[in-house]
């Protein structure tokens, strides 16, 4: 399991190093792609094969046909040089906002792992500790 937010920076090459507590459970077979909410996603091996398998059917509809392609057409392998980062591809880091050279918040998401713009993420974050009490209420207890 993922948690926890770290500030890193992107180099000039687009490269981030993943920290040393997310990389040690992120195995072989892992892939950054796009995620919700305009983020990058680092889905560990079950994860991807997982939403894979929901995408294999040879008759898709139009819905997951897009989704689909979407996903798998941004991903890229999760694989660590020696300083333990990874490479995001120019198009992922279009999609996602993140420039060379700036700064990015890699966030536990409990299976996942997610990267994103450090200004997206203060925004989103703080909307999301503002509204906890009203989001428990109704995602954790089923209330609204």
């Amino acid at each position: 399991m993922f948690w926890g937010t770290h500030r890193v920076r992107v180099d000039e090459k687009g490269r981030l190093a993943i920290p040393a507590a997310f990389r040690r459970q992120l195995p072989d077979g892992s892939f950054i792609s796009i995620g919700q909410d305009g983020v990058l996603t680092i889905y560990p091996p079950d994860q991807w094969e997982s939403l894979a398998s929901r995408l294999q059917d040879p008759l898709l509809g139009p819905e997951q046909r897009a989704l689909s392609r979407a996903l798998f057409s941004k991903a890229v392998a999760c694989e660590f040089d020696a300083q333990g980062r990874v490479s995001l591809s120019a198009e992922q880091r279009r999609l996602a906002g993140i420039e060379p050279r700036s700064t990015v918040a890699v966030i536990g998401n409990g299976a996942r792992v997610e990267i994103w713009a450090e200004g997206r993420w203060d925004t989103y974050s703080d909307d999301a500790v503002d509204r906890f009490d009203e989001l428990a209420d109704r995602v954790i207890q089923g209330r609204g």
